[in-house]
């Protein structure tokens, strides 16, 4: 037996799509994105500073043996940010070296088909790393692409630091790579290439159609390395090739000057499971407020058409009310025809047998037979005469139209015959039955 809360789930998968806008928006929209657009500050991680790129305000990171940096980097947040009377939520992007990315090449599998065959191929993908991994993609739409990038993130790592930015009253909402964020801002629509660098580490991104389809990043200290050095170079001048738009950013003053209400439209970020759960929590409310408003909408749109089945009763009664009352004298006078009709039936229906017909039609039969009698009473008729072949005779009457019941009355002597019938236009226990039904014979 289903459910109640089953059969309402049912229902509205079969009409979500008639959902308003905003109903449907909660109840099946992307959730990162829902929760990344409440993010009331952007920090940024460049070198050992952590910015807020809201205002170009920055506070130092030195790791220590003590704390790790994911602690230390909330503490600088909570100095950053100071005391504020409501919740702040934070949007923080890290350096690309925070991430790993690589290349998959799975063509003809669908977007929800790519992210359940990269969960279940994790351990393939990324057979060194042992901690539980996240991953983000957006597949290219050009079936004919060679290959797409995931970023992958340390969940371990994503839990870490949504504890400790809430214990410095701070709610961390997403991490996403600070370079990702950045080519996220561009509305070039061909190819982009972005390279970010630090005194550490060089990353080198390449956007085709707002879709990432490079990831590459290296350390400063393997390019001291002349081979790996002129390596590097030789993929970077390979990339620019057919590039609409190059952007660098070796500062982090330049990312303080990007407009950051945009970032929340990126798939590349992570949301912690804390941030997960407190988003379920704090739409539970809402959700039940829609939901009611939902299934009033559905009962609405259930009892729609026998709504307008009612109408259109009320409306057919009204017209045949209408109509009776219009018709009430031909309906008399039809009754009063009908009367006549029933009190002179029993005349004008008695079954006329047409005797001279009758004679005229057998003497078409039976000539040159001879008849010496013949009896006719209520539609049944005998003869009696004399015929070369009485048998013939009787074949005759039987394919005439006008008789029926065909049959010798009695054995024939010689020549003579007796033979009775019925006429078939004329039915007597017919008229009786119905003129005169408890009247026996």
């Amino acid at each position: 037996m289903s459910t109640p809360s089953f059969t309402l789930q049912t229902f509205g998968q079969t009409l979500i799509g008639k959902l308003p806008d905003n109903i449907r928006a909660l109840l099946q929209g992307n959730q990162n994105a829902r929760l990344l657009k409440n993010a009331d500050v952007i920090l940024l991680v460049y070198e050992d500073k952590l910015y807020n790129l809201g205002n170009g305000q920055w506070r130092s990171v030195h790791q220590s043996d003590e704390k790790s940096l994911y602690s230390v980097i909330a503490e600088a947040a909570g100095e950053l940010l100071g005391q504020r009377e409501e919740p702040t939520s934070v949007l923080l992007l890290l350096p690309a070296q925070q991430f790993i990315a690589t290349q998959v090449n799975m063509p003809g599998i669908s977007k929800d088909s790519l992210r359940s065959a990269l969960q279940l191929q994790s351990s393939v993908l990324l057979p060194s790393y042992e901690s539980p991994l996240l991953f983000a993609v957006n597949p290219h739409a050009d079936p004919s692409a060679n290959h797409d990038v995931v970023v992958w993130s340390d969940e371990g790592i994503l839990d870490e630091l949504f504890t400790a930015f809430a214990e410095q009253d701070l709610f961390l909402l997403g991490v996403m790579p600070r370079n990702v964020a950045a080519a996220q801002l561009s509305d070039v629509t061909g190819k982009l290439l972005l390279v970010d660098e630090d005194s550490n580490s060089l990353s080198l991104l390449v956007y085709k159609d707002a879709v990432l389809s490079e990831f590459l990043q290296v350390q400063r200290a393997d390019l001291e390395d002349p081979d790996f050095a002129r390596q590097w170079q030789e993929t970077v001048t390979d990339l620019q090739v057919g590039v609409d738009e190059q952007i660098k950013l070796t500062s982090a003053e330049q990312y303080c000057a990007l407009q950051g209400d945009d970032l929340a439209h990126t798939e590349y970020s992570f949301i912690p499971q804390g941030a997960r759960a407190a988003l379920k929590q704090k739409e539970k409310g809402k959700r039940i407020v829609y939901a009611a408003v939902a299934a009033v909408f559905l009962v609405f749109l259930a009892t729609s058409p026998f709504l307008l089945q009612s109408v259109q009763l009320m409306r057919l009664e009204s017209q045949l009310s209408s109509l009776q009352s219009a018709s009430t004298q031909a309906r008399e006078d039809q009754a009063a025809v009908r009367d006549f009709e029933i009190s002179w039936g029993v005349l004008n229906e008695f079954p006329r047998q047409h005797i001279p017909d009758v004679l005229l039609q057998l003497q078409t039969v039976l000539t040159p037979n001879v008849l010496t009698s013949i009896e006719i009473s209520e539609g049944s008729i005998e003869i009696e005469g004399e015929s070369a072949d009485p048998q013939s005779l009787l074949q005759l009457l039987e394919q005439d139209a006008m008789f029926t019941g065909v049959d010798f009355a009695r054995a024939t002597n010689n020549n003579r015959y007796y033979i009775e019938m019925r006429l078939s236009t004329v039915d007597y226990d017919a008229y009786r039955q119905r003129y005169f039904p408890d009247v026996r014979r």
